[in-house]
């Protein structure tokens, strides 16, 4: 009898035993999905890799997949001759693709509205010298990139500068009303450019940039940082290797910097 009784008395110690420990480990919620710590969750450890960039001195976007070349087909890149060595460069390496090209030197937001002449710097389509926004509507492109402000920061300010470049957008879309736009902010300067100015400098540039992504956000435009893969190691100035005029004008690129513009493009496809 006593036997049967230590017997009886063990099974209920490890009933209620495994009963405790069953009841730990499947806690649910109302819904009946069992609860998790967030302090140990999948994804949840924060590093400093992947906490986010609390730095709002340059503005920047989130890197995706390398796009193929073929999707910048149907895409036309507007800019000044900065970005005219970016046409070269994809002319002869075929690096996006059959993407439209409407560069011209000393182009800016602000004579881009004059009207076309024999004097004004119109980029051409088809050999014939237009308004942006008629070379845009004439190519047929579904995307457009544009980069301007060397010629305009020095002449008009960053404000006066935002007021043209949001005529000038505004004029695209008139003409292409189903086309994307797409802003780039504006690349630095060699830290020994002889063109520096009080208005056109590396300090400048990265205002300029920062109210030119807020412009493209209130517009509901795309907006790419080419700037930010641009400058030298610690510094507020473009590298020397992506500059081919570091001691002269100090705003051109190498084909190493086109190189660098084309991969920063085609990972921030927006």
């Amino acid at each position: 009898m006593k036997k049967t009784f230590l017997s009886i008395f063990t099974l209920l110690i490890c009933a209620f035993l495994i009963f405790s420990l069953a009841g730990c480990l499947g806690d649910t919620e109302p819904d009946g999905a069992p609860t998790t710590s967030p302090a140990i969750a999948t994804g949840s450890i924060i590093t400093p890799e992947n906490a986010g960039n609390n730095d709002t001195t340059k503005p920047s976007t989130n890197e995706g997949t390398p796009v193929d070349a073929s999707y910048f087909d149907d895409a036309a890149f507007v800019g000044d001759s900065v970005s005219l060595k970016l046409e070269y460069y994809c002319s002869a390496t075929g690096a996006l693709g059959n993407a439209q090209f409407f560069t011209s030197g000393s182009l800016g937001s602000g004579n881009a509205l004059w009207e076309v002449s024999d004097e004004s710097v119109h980029p051409s389509y088809r050999g014939e010298k237009m308004l942006i926004e008629d070379c845009i509507a004439k190519s047929g492109a579904k995307k457009v990139y544009i980069m301007l402000g060397m010629n305009d920061l020095g002449m008009y300010g960053i404000d006066d500068t935002l007021v043209n470049y949001e005529t000038l957008t505004d004029r695209i879309l008139e003409k292409s009303p189903g086309v994307k736009i797409i802003i780039e902010s504006m690349t630095p300067m060699t830290e020994t450019s002889n063109i520096l100015g009080a208005s056109l400098n590396n300090e400048n540039i990265i205002t300029y940039n920062n109210r030119l992504k807020d412009f493209a956000e209130d517009k509901g435009y795309g907006f790419v940082d080419i700037a930010s893969v641009m400058y030298a190691e610690g510094e507020n100035s473009l590298r020397r290797d992506y500059c081919s005029d570091p001691d002269d004008m100090g705003v051109h690129f190498t084909e190493s910097g086109c190189e660098a513009w084309v991969n920063y493009l085609k990972t921030h496809t927006n």
